[in-house]
């Protein structure tokens, strides 16, 4: 009987590990910060997604990411003034707070909630 709670009880801890490792405290936390090194245009010569590259540092998670810019991606700089989508160019440094799940591939897949450009 005591092995059953003790084995209960490392389940529960478990679920509330993952349960807190899963939240949105951290939704609105840079992914990444980097040099955008490829923009993708689609037919109608409208940038779809940007490719950034940095390093991992404390505050990122990643080094390089494949960003979807969607209808809602906000674009600022660093006054907090938009930025419009056609203003990006190779070589900008960014920074970029994704939307959702991304796809863990490499380089790391997902949609911009926010990119800040900072030089």
């Amino acid at each position: 009987m005591l092995n059953r709670n003790i084995v209960l009880l490392a389940a529960i801890f478990l679920l509330l590990v993952s349960v807190i490792g899963c939240s949105n405290s951290s939704q609105d936390s840079v992914g990444i910060r980097g040099e955008i090194t490829k923009i993708t245009l689609s037919e109608d010569n409208r940038i779809t997604s940007i490719l950034v590259e940095g390093e991992v540092e404390s505050d990122t998670v990643y080094d390089k990411a494949s960003v979807r810019i969607v209808e809602d991606t906000v674009i600022l700089d660093n006054s907090g003034q938009d930025v419009s989508l056609q203003e990006l160019r190779q070589g900008m440094k960014v920074e970029v707070v994704f939307q959702g799940a991304v796809a863990e591939s490499y380089p790391v897949q997902g949609n911009a909630k926010a990119i800040r450009v900072i030089q």
